[in-house]
């Protein structure tokens, strides 16, 4: 039986990485440092280093959550039958909703991409978090593609990679202009686009 007041290994590792993203987003970056994480989660410093065997390890697990919160608001309802390009769209604006009502978590990704790229030893870091975001988007584009009975016209690392490319710029411009109209309209149109490459199946 586990002792009263303990914190299972996963919880505690969920609650430290919910931690770092509110200090993150209240301090930055290069404020967010592991006693700080540490205070801020009311956990003893060395839980930190027990949880995590790296600030980097961290780090991936802030971005984990936040690219797969995401994700999981795109996938939604992917019902079969239905067209693509009402699934792309669905997917669109599920997403636009966490972007919206959770801003700093956005821009938090963007600075962990330039604080990666400026730390020596921390490229891969960077890397990886394309790459993580570019397999989210293939899979939701495997998914629709399933539901809605189709193939696409190029290849998947191509798709996901123009997927990803744009929804990344309209969402950083979005955080700076904050006129959620046009960044609406420009995931419509790429909804839009995206059909287009869409093809159906062959007749029987």
């Amino acid at each position: 039986m586990r002792a009263v007041g303990r914190v299972a290994a996963g919880d505690r590792r969920q609650q430290l990485i919910g931690a770092a993203i509110r200090v993150a987003e209240r301090d930055g970056i290069a404020a967010t440092t592991t006693r700080r994480i540490a205070a801020e989660a009311g956990a003893r410093l060395a839980t930190v280093h027990y949880c995590f065997r790296s600030k980097q390890e961290l780090f991936e697990g802030v971005l984990t959550a936040i690219i797969t919160e995401l994700a999981d608001a795109a996938q939604g309802d992917l019902r079969p039958g239905v067209d693509a390009r009402t699934l792309l769209n669905e997917g669109l604006r599920a997403l636009w909703l966490i972007v919206e009502k959770e801003p700093g978590k956005q821009q938090l990704t963007y600075e962990l991409t330039h604080h990666a790229l400026r730390q020596p030893g921390m490229q891969s870091f960077a890397r990886w978090q394309y790459e993580t975001s570019y397999a989210a988007c293939a899979a939701h584009l495997k998914g629709i593609a399933l539901a809605a009975g189709i193939t696409w016209s190029l290849p998947m690392p191509v798709l996901a990679r123009m997927l990803m490319t744009v929804v990344d710029g309209v969402v950083l411009g979005w955080l700076v202009d904050r006129d959620s109209p046009a960044a609406l309209a420009a995931l419509d149109a790429l909804a839009d686009l995206l059909a287009t490459l869409a093809v159906p199946p062959a007749p029987a």
